[in-house]
């Protein structure tokens, strides 16, 4: 009974936390980043490149100027920015 007690009072921290890693900017990068470099090629590619700031920030850039995808907004590219470079940056 201490136990299903000290659960039921601890579950609710667990899952504010969860929401909270939900709603984190790199979760909001995730998702953008899925949706939004998804549309026109696969996302292997970019999955397996290991670019620093810099490089990724020159590949979105590009993205957007040569390549078209003009519907990423300046905080989408900043939050895929922030994303890949966390997730997918050097080793």
């Amino acid at each position: 009974m201490r136990t299903l007690c000290l659960l039921l009072i601890l579950f609710p921290a667990f899952a504010g936390a969860e929401e909270a890693a939900q709603n984190s900017p790199l979760a909001e990068g995730k998702q953008r980043f899925e949706t939004h470099c998804g549309i026109c090629h696969s996302l292997a590619l970019p999955k397996s490149q290991r670019l620093d700031r810099a490089t990724w920030k020159w590949v979105i850039d590009d993205m957007v100027n040569e390549f078209g995808a003009v519907w990423l907004t300046a905080e989408d590219q900043r939050l895929i920015l922030e994303y890949v470079v966390k997730h997918y940056g050097p080793e």
